[in-house]
């Protein structure tokens, strides 16, 4: 299992994938940039509908209190960003995944049949599809992640068990979307293992970017070696 994670990471100088991480990493920080900026110039709009107030409260202290207030607002955006980066960087990730198992299809396992994806938008949806999921799933949970924010081992715990059962599902029927109906296997296998290892390589700082590539390379390695057996 660990070595489907290692012999994607030794992949991940492809040109495929790189193009995949390069393009997700600059999407990823303009979109915080864009929701920086708008957070900013929301912050100013609301300042100035209180304005007269607020120069009834702080007089000429308003300018100091109006840029104080945007530095806060910036700052909590950026916090929030902090903690969603991972997950906003594997969404546009997933918008690449497709080229990320055809690279590591051709260079490992090119005698296996393999199956085109169906259109353009398959990548998109997948994304969309995994994001929605993963926010919907984790907001379910909310109630025991936060009560596992005071029994630390069990939070974290919790975290990549769930998140793990997510993305082994979602990743491997994605995987065995791509394998030919007459060579599926019955029943079909599961990726549960790969899932929470993913998940916890998600909570790792800047390894966390490459979470998702690794996952799906690790899901075709394990299936392909099913395949052979």
């Amino acid at each position: 299992m660990f070595i489907s994670f290692l012999q994607t990471f030794r992949q991940v100088n492809d040109p495929k994938i790189l193009k995949a991480l390069g393009f997700a990493t600059l999407f990823s920080l303009l979109s915080i940039f864009l929701a920086l900026t708008a957070g900013v110039a929301l912050m100013d709009n609301v300042l100035d509908l209180f304005s007269s107030s607020l120069q009834s409260w702080f007089g000429r202290g308003e300018s100091w209190f109006r840029g104080f207030a945007q530095f806060l607002g910036g700052s909590l955006i950026l916090v929030i960003a902090y903690f969603l980066f991972a997950g906003i960087h594997g969404a546009f990730v997933g918008i690449f995944i497709d080229d990320i198992l055809d690279a590591v299809h051709k260079k490992h396992y090119p005698d296996i049949p393999w199956q085109n994806s169906p259109s353009s938008n398959h990548s998109i949806l997948f994304s969309g599809r995994i994001l929605l999921l993963t926010v919907i799933l984790n907001l379910v949970a909310s109630p025991l992640l936060i009560l596992g924010w005071f029994i630390p081992p069990l939070g974290l715990s919790l975290q990549i068990i769930l998140n793990g059962f997510l993305l082994g599902k979602e990743y491997g029927q994605l995987v065995e979307f791509r394998i030919p109906k007459n060579h599926s296997l019955s029943p079909p296998p599961k990726y549960f293992l790969n899932g929470m290892i993913a998940a916890f390589i998600w909570i790792v700082p800047f390894l966390n970017l490459l979470a998702p590539i690794l996952l799906a390379g690790s899901v075709l390695h394990t299936r392909a070696r099913l395949q052979k057996h």
